[in-house]
């Protein structure tokens, strides 16, 4: 199954000092990952490949079906690449490894403190915070068996604290399904395909929540990033759970396809390059080393981000 998650910062100015189209493209890449998790049903796919098209809101129905759940609803907190990391080769500086250490010569904070200013503040002062994924558990569960699970963007209030949210009419809920563990395995990282990186990619314990596999195409802007074998789990903290905790997000990106997928033109230092130019191994990447992996017989990358959770209330269905 494909779902297409476009997942954009509402604000519209970026202090991120090497350009807003680069910043733009990073940040919606991970929180659109960190907005996804599906299995391979639902909708009813119509091409061979495993993608489909169309409004994946729709949950199979069956007859006798109970009517719509009221949703406990978790808004992301934070939001953290562990791997890969990205780099960009700046001037008189050369290959600058951005992900948790600013830009030199004050061009900006990393990454990881860009995608948690957009979380936590209303940079364009439209009383609403600039970034807020939620989840909509249909019902939660810590025992579910392909349960609902809906993904959405939210208008959620600024201040952070003491936020509400509801849903953003501009962006469809897309629909999952989750299973509850209390015993077994969460969702870990695939043997072999992690960099060493400092720190690494916190795991979930039990209990847990997991998606299942599927393939996923993230819009970005206007480039659509297809994605293999994503997967979400996070640790529900508390009995009822009270708190999403060690949240990781997993999915693995294509060189073929990443290759396809330029950043835009205006952007200082890599504009009109392919996402391949900040990921190591890729095509003109500054840093030594090779972050690619092999999934499914082809090259590519397996990105990891961590993630938290809480409870916000909620206005809406």
């Amino acid at each position: 199954m494909r779902v297409v998650w476009n997942f954009r910062s509402r604000s519209r100015t970026l202090p991120f000092g090497i350009g807003r189209g680069l910043l733009g493209t990073l940040t919606t890449l991970s929180l659109a990952l960190a907005a996804i998790a599906a299995r391979a049903e639902g909708p009813v796919p119509i091409f061979a490949d495993g993608f489909e098209t169309g409004n994946t809101l729709a949950w199979p129905l069956v007859v006798g079906e109970a009517p719509l759940v009221a949703p406990e609803v978790f808004r992301f907190n934070t939001l953290l690449v562990r791997d890969p990391h990205v780099f960009v080769s700046v001037p008189l500086a050369g290959c600058s490894d951005f992900t948790d250490t600013a830009l030199p010569f004050g061009l900006g904070p990393s990454f990881n403190a860009q995608i948690a200013t957009s979380l936590t503040t209303d940079g364009d002062g439209d009383t609403f915070l600039d970034l807020s994924p939620l989840l909509q558990f249909r019902p939660l569960d810590v025992l579910a068996s392909a349960l609902r699970l809906d993904l959405a963007q939210g208008l959620c209030t600024a201040p952070v604290a003491g936020t509400s949210c509801t849903l953003d009419p501009a962006q469809l809920p897309r629909t999952v399904a989750y299973d509850g563990l209390a015993a077994g395995s969460c969702l870990g990282t695939v043997a072999g395909t992690t960099s060493g990186y400092t720190p690494a990619p916190t795991l979930p314990t039990l209990p847990c929540f997991v998606s299942r596999a599927a393939h996923h195409t993230v819009q970005f802007g206007d480039f659509p990033l297809p994605l293999r074998g994503v997967q979400i789990s996070a640790t529900f903290a508390g009995n009822p759970p009270t708190a999403l905790a060690s949240g990781l997000l997993r999915g693995f990106l294509r060189e073929t396809d990443a290759a396809q997928v330029l950043i835009p033109a205006d952007v200082p230092l890599v504009g009109g390059q392919p996402i391949t130019i900040l990921l190591r191994g890729g095509a003109g990447n500054c840093a030594p080393g090779d972050d690619r992996d092999t999934f499914e017989g082809v090259a590519g990358w397996w990105f990891y981000w961590n993630f938290d959770a809480s409870p916000v209330p909620f206005s809406g269905t």
